[in-house]
């Protein structure tokens, strides 16, 4: 009885993190968009939190855990599509390049959807293959904002990380591999065990390196940057 408390209260307070990675982002991309300026927002991550949410919806189907992976990951989706959208929007200078990443963003998950729906295998097989998928994406969004490492120790800014999105992941992370941990589903603990490590390496570089006013460079860097260059961290 206690230990089933225990995992329900796990699961209910992992819920809740998630939810708050979704939406912390949501003041600084709204900002963004009434300014038509989206200086100061890396929009891989946003375009991977699409991506990742997707990838766990499709795998909640198939491994019947939908409540709570699948639904609240439904909000990522429609969050992430969106957040993507004001990116594009707002930003002519990489919109060709930006709208391209989505595109291929949306063909990886139209492609798990498919498998998910018209794969000969039994649903175990299914879940499996679509877990591996699903992990991938999601520590390549929690580890997109880290491939401008290197810049934000270079010049001690942090600007570049989003530290609501940041904080709310290493919360986050902890729930999620502690259900993981519960539910003895290493599908869940793995990739939430590395995003809160890499979230918790965010964290520690906005402390040491406090938020400056991002400038021309700051922008640049955050215009150039992509997942590709990531490469998974």
């Amino acid at each position: 009885m206690a230990s089933d408390t225990v995992e329900s209260v796990v699961n209910i307070l992992s819920t809740l993190a998630t939810a708050c990675i979704f939406l912390s982002m949501v003041p600084g991309v709204w900002k963004a968009h009434k300014k038509r300026d989206i200086t100061g927002i890396n929009f891989y991550p946003l375009a991977m939190m699409y991506a990742q949410s997707m990838g766990w919806v499709t795998y909640s189907l198939a491994d019947d855990s939908f409540f709570p992976v699948g639904a609240v990951n439904c909000l990522g989706a429609v969050l992430g599509a969106v957040f993507s959208g004001v990116c594009i929007r707002h930003d002519k200078n990489s919109r060709v390049r930006y709208i391209s990443f989505f595109l291929f963003v949306i063909a990886i998950t139209i492609g798990l959807i498919l498998y998910r729906f018209l794969s000969t295998q039994d649903d175990d097989d299914i879940a499996k293959v679509l877990g591996y998928f699903a992990d991938v994406l999601a520590i390549i969004m929690f580890g997109a904002p880290l491939m401008l490492l290197g810049e934000v120790v270079k010049t001690k800014n942090s600007a570049v990380i989003a530290a609501p999105m940041a904080v709310s992941g290493a919360v986050n992370g902890v729930l999620w591999s502690i259900y993981g941990i519960l539910q003895t589903n290493y599908y869940v603990l793995v990739p939430n065990a590395i995003g809160g490590l890499l979230c918790f390496v965010q964290v520690f570089l906005i402390v040491i390196f406090p938020r400056k006013n991002v400038d021309d460079r700051a922008s640049k860097l955050l215009e150039a940057g992509s997942v590709s260059d990531a490469a998974l961290v």
